[in-house]
């Protein structure tokens, strides 16, 4: 009996230490996570509108939770260039957030940006990846291989020799702008009645990834969720009199 009563007070402490713990780092981190998922929101903010000058400006009220906020964005003339907001929908096997940005006028999408998403490893992670289009010739030399003439002078003479300058400065050249992956490049100019998933390529409507319908439905979800989010807040009702 001695024994049960020290085995339940040796766990209770175990189980209120651990609880103590649990809590210290999420106080400890709380800062810190809020500001990086402010960090990650504000940086779609200038992919879904792109021509964005200055800070994206709120146009629903401060009170309002972080994922149901909505932005307006203006060009460097001040005029308005779109607005903007996030949406999330379940996916496989996680919650999906995406950051939609649309015209001034509502009518078509600008771009999107996936925020988070764990789906299932090469199948809906796909959303996410930029096809590459590099070979292993011009990740070497920078170049691509072009076609060589036998009968000309210049096909005996090596790229990597004509561009010594260029092989030096290797990995210090100025970055260029990274594409988007294709899978969100696809929703850009698309009305909301384009959403629809198809399985086979069709410019009108969203190219499912091979094996991620679910996924890609969800994405669609998600994106319908914030089309839904702007229009609640900056279209007028429209009231019938009857």
């Amino acid at each position: 009996m001695q024994k049960k009563a020290q085995y339940t007070i040796t766990l209770t402490m175990v189980s209120l230490l651990a609880s103590l713990g649990v809590s210290s780092v999420f106080l400890l981190t709380k800062d810190t996570i809020k500001r990086k998922d402010l960090a990650v929101r504000t940086e779609a903010l200038y992919i879904v509108l792109p021509g964005l000058e200055g800070s994206p400006m709120e146009v629903t009220p401060s009170e309002i939770a972080d994922q149901d906020r909505v932005y307006k964005g203006l060009n460097k003339a001040g005029q308005l260039i779109g607005y903007a907001a996030c949406g999330e929908a379940q996916g496989y096997s996680s919650k999906i957030k995406v950051m939609v940005g649309t015209d001034p006028g509502l009518e078509k999408i600008i771009g999107i940006n996936i925020l988070a998403q764990n789906e299932t490893p090469g199948l809906g992670t796909k959303m996410t990846e930029v096809e590459s289009t590099s070979t292993l010739w011009s990740v070497i030399f920078g170049k691509e291989l072009k076609t060589i003439d036998l009968n000309s002078e210049e096909s005996w003479q090596l790229p990597i020799y004509g561009q010594p300058e260029r092989i030096k400065k290797f990995g210090l050249l100025k970055k260029e702008k990274k594409p988007l992956p294709w899978f969100q490049e696809q929703f850009k100019h698309k009305t909301y009645n384009q959403l629809v998933v198809s399985k086979v390529k069709d410019e009108e409507k969203i190219t499912a990834i091979t094996g991620a319908t679910i996924s890609t439905k969800a994405v669609i979800n998600a994106v319908q969720n914030a089309i839904d989010k702007i229009k609640g807040v900056v279209q007028t009702p429209v009231w019938e009199i009857k």
